[in-house]
């Protein structure tokens, strides 16, 4: 499954860390990256909520200590988009769980059904997140445009490869031109004396040249349409219209001065007249960020409605004037409150909104309520009369749900309606009842099944081979030894992620383990004739460590091809040999007493690195690809690779870095000192044993 985060973060409730192990397992075996946390505890699964981000939260039914219902609550509380997936311990429980929220209930012994809906939930998840992600990115777009050419004085046009492809109408004022269509396809050039040209161009062209050059500005005389001339201050700056890269050019007239008329219009756009706070225009501008931030994981926020209370009758009491006094008096009353942080505008005739940056319900209830109380004990006297004030307060979460400003707003004010019907001079706070039951397609397990069958009977299967290198380890010639199925002349081969799920769940994998075995070492034979010191990697499944006969035909099946175990380094998945713990350390023992190494795949997958590591002897450690893979553009993956390339090395293992994919990734490894790496963008995997180990200079 693609996705951009790369790794499944699992918050386990559960009171068991066996059970937990098992549901890593089991999803680790769908082709899940998992980095997991348990808890046991609401307190702290509120906390767990606070202070990370999660992809899916799995819960049992059987907690006393936090019942599914409470824990759902919790999630919708805090505002948090996270499918929850709640595991029943018997049939007769799941009926009783379907109407409190969860996206599905599975029983707990059908893993089958845990692995399609965990599946089904991820992709419905990520794909709300890009949506958002999108929408924010489109209106923040759209609203740049429009400030820029539909509100801006400036003139302003843009140009493809020197021609007009678009002008405001300042533009069109500041030349002298009447439409667009006068001016659409001319050179800018034109608009230039002759005397400039060669300064234009020559400073146009620099920055032309330089795709990701900074805004430059350049001073010459321009002519308008009348043939009069004027000096102007040029601006170019690298822009995209429709898909298409072309150049904004901003005109500003030298000998016209409107800095000071300029801000005088920021200031009226910002402020409020009246009551000197922010206005609406500059608040949403406002609320937009926050909005974007969260929705990216950098905190939460929390709005305040506050609308006075029958401020239309009081309005018709004292008149218009004094109704603005009374405003007035109330954006000072609110102003003396704020604390660092909080943001105050005035919103409208009766309402003023606040933003406060906490995640702390209990924190935000409090500060509302000083809000109401404030307005409350206000006192307004208005040509001898005395008004006596009261307002009503919603409160709506800004959460990572919601992608627009739009929908913060008409949360919080369907909270401050509630409390104006419960009799006003309260606060409410919004609560969604809302849950999303969503569908997902998943492969067929049957026809997978088929189609590995007959390429057992068949000869069906290829291998593909490629190069592990080293940084700072031994000097080795170590190929990894990758299974492929074959398909057609459009798509030759199938990577094992595809279909190995299904072949471990059938009768099939002691077969396929064989096969690979068998071919490896056929092609190992041929390959070592010229290069005597190449090693292969190759995987076993938990269907190998369970053969008692397996080292006895292994060590057969090497002496017939010439081959001793130190051409071999078996390799297994972490989260499979910590669930078949003693298998594992009969099976690690045995081959290392025929010469053979051993190496854990996907290192980093379970809940405690350190538990492999003093249960296990190993010689490798291949570190879970999806912590690699990002790890350019992910601090979070760049600790993890960095604490276990540390932990390896005081266990005295090696470390192996897989699916290395861009020249940052490897310089980044190169530092962390890891032994070797692997991935595509040292060497694809290829049918052929043809890479030049010799001539590696990594």
């Amino acid at each position: 499954m693609a996705r951009a985060e790369g790794i499944l973060r699992l918050l386990l409730v559960d009171d068991s860390l066996t059970e937990a192990d098992s549901i890593i397992s089991i999803l680790r075996s769908a082709g899940h990256a998992v980095r997991a946390a348990r808890q046991d505890s609401l307190a702290e699964i509120e906390k767990a909520l606070t202070n990370q981000s999660w992809d899916m939260i799995i819960c049992r039914d059987s907690l006393a200590a936090v019942p599914p219902r409470e824990l759902l609550n919790l999630v919708s509380r805090r505002g948090r988009d996270i499918p929850c997936i709640i595991l029943a311990s018997d049939q007769g429980n799941i009926d009783s769980l379907y109407d409190i929220g969860a996206q599905d209930v599975v029983k707990f012994s059908d893993s089958r059904h845990l692995q399609f809906a965990v599946e089904r939930e991820l992709q419905n998840l990520f794909g709300r997140r890009l949506c958002r992600r999108n929408e924010r990115a489109l209106r923040e777009s759209e609203k740049r445009s429009r400030l820029l050419l539909d509100s801006s004085q400036d003139a302003v046009a843009y140009m493809h490869e020197g021609m007009h492809i678009y002008v405001n109408n300042s533009y069109l004022t500041l030349f002298g031109y009447d439409e667009a269509e006068d001016i659409d396809g001319l050179p800018i050039l034109d608009m230039i004396t002759v005397d400039d040209h060669a300064k234009f161009k020559s400073i146009f062209r620099q920055f032309s040249e330089q795709t990701d050059a900074k805004p430059k500005n350049v001073s010459v005389q321009c002519v308008r349409a009348d043939g009069s001339g004027f000096r102007a201050n040029i601006e170019f700056s690298h822009a995209v219209v429709e898909g298409e890269n072309c150049t904004q050019v901003v005109v500003r007239d030298e000998d016209v001065h409107t800095s000071t008329d300029t801000s005088q219009l920021q200031l009226l756009r910002d402020y409020d007249l009246l009551t000197g706070l922010y206005s609406r225009t500059r608040f949403l501008d406002e609320l937009e960020k926050i909005v974007g931030n969260v929705g990216e994981g950098k905190g939460d926020a929390q709005l305040l409605y506050i609308v006075i209370d029958d401020f239309q009758a009081i309005k018709e009491k004292i008149g218009l004037g004094a109704s603005d006094m009374v405003q007035k008096s109330i954006a000072e009353v609110l102003r003396k409150e704020l604390v660092a942080g909080e943001l105050l505008a005035r919103y409208s005739d009766q309402a003023f909104t606040v933003v406060i940056l906490s995640e702390d319900d209990s924190y935000v209830d409090g500060r509302a309520e000083t809000f109401r109380k404030v307005v409350d004990d206000y006192v307004s006297q208005v040509n001898g009369e005395t008004i006596e004030l009261e307002c009503s307060i919603g409160i709506s979460r800004v959460t990572e749900s919601l992608s627009s400003t739009s929908a913060v707003l008409d949360n919080a004010d369907r909270a401050c309606v509630q409390a104006q019907r419960a009799g006003g001079n309260t606060v409410e706070r919004y609560h969604s009842s809302k849950t999303k039951k969503l569908r997902s397609d998943t492969d067929d397990a049957t026809v997978w099944r088929s189609r590995i069958e007959d390429a057992i009977q068949n000869d069906g299967f290829s291998l593909y081979y490629q190069p592990i290198v080293s940084l700072h380890g031994e000097e080795q010639e170590l190929y990894d030894v990758l299974l492929r199925l074959k398909d057609d002349e459009d798509l030759p081969t199938i990577k094992a992620d595809k279909f190995i799920k299904y072949a471990e769940q059938s009768e099939w994998m002691n077969d396929i383990d064989n096969w690979v075995i068998e071919h490896a070492l056929i092609s190992l034979k041929a390959h070592r004739q010229k290069y005597p010191k190449t090693r292969f990697f190759i995987r076993l499944s938990q269907h190998a460590l369970s053969k008692a006969e397996f080292i006895d035909w292994l060590c057969s099946l090497l002496n017939n091809h010439g081959l001793d175990g130190a051409a071999l380094v078996f390799e297994i998945s972490e989260t499979v040999a910590l669930d078949n713990l003693d298998l594992a350390k009969s099976t690690i023992t045995k081959l290392k007493n025929i010469g053979s190494e051993f190496a854990l795949e996907h290192f980093g997958s379970g809940l405690d690195f350190s538990q492999s590591l003093s249960e296990l002897d190993v010689d490798y450690l291949k570190i879970n690809g999806t912590f690699v893979e990002n790890m350019a553009k992910d601090p979070e993956n760049q600790a993890a690779v960095k604490a276990i390339i540390e932990m390896t090395k005081e266990a005295g293992k090696r470390s192996i870095a897989e699916f290395v994919s861009d020249a940052n990734s490897l310089a980044l490894l190169w530092r962390l000192g890891v032994d070797y790496a692997q991935g595509y963008y040292i060497h694809e995997p290829s049918d052929k044993l043809n890479y030049n180990f010799e001539g590696d200079d990594l």
